[in-house]
């Protein structure tokens, strides 16, 4: 889980072109997690492809990271429990895309839309993750 606590430490980062590349990752991992455990027993598949197709849309919006390698996608743990790391990490992605988008003076006005929009897919797909194994 040191990977979940790395992306989160990069969305605190004043350099915006890390918390791109952070979020871009965050989007990624969350929406693989969604992937794997769409079809668990007992977890709600429509959440998990809502959850999925978010991800998808928010990492479609971000430039894509020009350093590093890509990012593991760590098992979550059982239970509804095992999902709170990556919805707590897409709440972070939303709140470090707000903060970039208020506090960047080159953001122009279309690029603070994207950042809107993509926070916005975050908070929606960490709301449906966190309702995938809601039930169980």
């Amino acid at each position: 889980m040191s990977v979940l606590v790395d992306l989160g430490a990069q969305l605190d980062s004043e350099d915006a072109a890390v918390v791109l590349a952070a979020a871009w990752e965050v989007f990624q991992v969350c929406g693989g997690v969604s992937d794997a455990v769409a079809f668990e027993e007992g977890s709600d598949e429509l959440q998990a492809l809502v959850a999925a197709q978010k991800c998808a849309a928010g990492r479609d919006l971000m430039p894509l990271p020009t350093t590093g390698g890509p990012v593991p996608v760590p098992s979550p743990g059982p239970g509804a429990g095992g999902l709170d790391p990556y919805v707590r990490l897409l709440a972070h992605v939303e709140q470090a895309l707000v903060r970039l988008a208020a506090t960047a003076d080159s953001v122009g006005e279309g690029a603070a839309q994207v950042l809107g929009e993509a926070a916005s897919l975050a908070s929606g797909a960490a709301a449906a993750l966190a309702a995938v194994r809601e039930a169980s």
